[in-house]
């Protein structure tokens, strides 16, 4: 009974996920018809990968898509993903071609559906487009924050006794196996052979504890000064101090919530292209465009409700009906 029950579960399940990406790719290959020339192009270019009736379907098309959901570049970026894309593809159009012989485009219900899906897909463009001229202007405003520099670290962990008891026992190397005090006397005896003529990389592979970074010489990536990820990881002050840095220069131990570190800037700062940061700028900015171009055409345009719609204020409290009594 209850195996039953589970298996019914997961069927509805996957029947409503089925249904979602219909609903989804649905909308999306609207969009994709709705952009298409006069003429029937559309992004199309590079590769055809299908051709129902003529109709084609290129590597160009499939950039396009990838653009306008994250789900959808996401599936092709595999092989399995890419042709599943593509059978929903050539079923929608196949789909789309018989509705044109049948002369559904002219139907004033099928008609007016696509006007509004046509508004929506505008109004979403608008908004877009303003979001990234804003992001845009961010950028321009504020390029401190997207210079990036590259750092390689060492880093020696640090626990209380109790959690470094509860590593031996589990034997995890990537545990904490040093009290504070052991991981600061640690790293200042690395720094000290690193003064010494120790090469960096060398001495990371051999007794840094971040297993993240240790095979690839603590190499830590590029990063800005609120870089996202290694903030993250609560190394936040390494990024400080290596942006007061000079190449090559060694500086440490620096104390974070899990160790010290000793950290080297391999790779000066520099200014990040906009493309190369435009989802980090997009991230910072998205939230308050939508609200501002709509404050700014409600006060610019007539919007006029129906009497009945006019709704009076809500009184104090937020809620209709008798206003609460006033404490005495």
């Amino acid at each position: 009974m209850q195996k039953s029950k589970i298996k019914n579960q997961n069927y509805k399940l996957k029947v409503k996920k089925s249904l979602f990406f219909i609903c989804v790719f649905g909308f999306l290959f609207l969009t994709f018809n709705l952009f298409q020339g006069c003429d029937g192009s559309s992004m199309s270019s590079g590769k055809t990968l299908v051709d129902i009736n003529g109709k084609k379907i290129t590597e160009g098309d499939l950039e396009f898509l990838s653009t306008l959901n994250p789900n959808i570049a996401a599936q092709l970026s595999t092989p399995f993903g890419k042709k599943q894309i593509l059978d929903n593809l050539v079923e929608q159009e196949l789909l789309y071609q018989a509705s044109r012989k049948e002369g559904l485009e002219h139907d004033p219900k099928v008609q007016a559906k696509v006007d509004l899906y046509k508004k929506v897909i505008l109004a979403q463009a608008f908004v877009e487009a303003n979001s990234i001229k804003e992001a845009k202007k961010y950028y321009e405003e504020h390029k401190n924050e997207f210079e990036q520099l590259k750092m390689s670290h060492i880093m020696i962990r640090y626990a209380t006794p109790q959690e470094i008891k509860a590593a031996k026992k589990a034997k995890n190397p990537a545990m904490a196996k040093h009290t504070e005090q052991e991981a600061l006397k640690i790293a200042n005896e690395i720094l000290d052979k690193l003064n010494k003529g120790g090469e960096f990389i060398k001495v990371v592979k051999e007794v840094s504890e971040d297993l993240t970074t240790k095979e690839q010489g603590g190499d830590l990536g590029f990063a800005s000064k609120e870089d996202p990820v290694l903030t993250r990881r609560g190394f936040s002050p390494l990024i400080e101090k290596a942006f007061t840095m000079k190449v090559g220069e060694i500086a440490g131990p620096i104390k974070t919530a899990s160790g010290y570190h000793l950290v080297t800037l391999t790779s000066p700062a520099q200014l990040a292209p906009f493309e190369e940061v435009k989802n980090q700028v997009l991230f910072k900015t998205r939230g308050d465009v939508r609200g501002k171009i709509l404050t700014e055409l409600k006060g610019s345009n007539k919007v006029v409700f129906a009497k009945e719609l006019e709704v009076a204020p809500a009184p104090m409290g937020g809620q209709g009906g008798t206003p609460p009594d006033r404490p005495r």
